[in-house]
């Protein structure tokens, strides 16, 4: 998994990142197998797009652990996170 990290995201503000898988055999299909990414956010498992809009307030960080498995069915994972940001008045 070649992505190392992922940037903090914001209530109410759309969040788009993509996983990128550093080798392998396409096609890549991403889960994840630990943890759970913030609430509003999904994980497409086909292209590696994380999407949405955080929702809540305050401050919270999301660990989660990501497994890639490629084409010839070799798997590989990653522990990132994401810290959610704002909703507070």
């Amino acid at each position: 998994i070649g992505t190392a990290s992922l940037p903090d995201a914001e209530v109410g503000v759309a969040y788009s990142q993509t996983l990128a898988a550093a080798n392998g055999m396409p096609p890549v299909n991403w889960s994840v197998i630990k943890g759970d990414l913030p609430d509003g956010l999904t994980l497409d498992a086909a292209t590696g797009s994380i999407t949405g809009t955080p929702t809540g307030a305050g401050v919270f960080k999301f660990n989660f652990i990501i497994r890639g498995t490629d084409g010839l069915g070799v798997t590989v994972t990653r522990e990132l996170s994401i810290t959610v940001t704002g909703g507070l008045q």
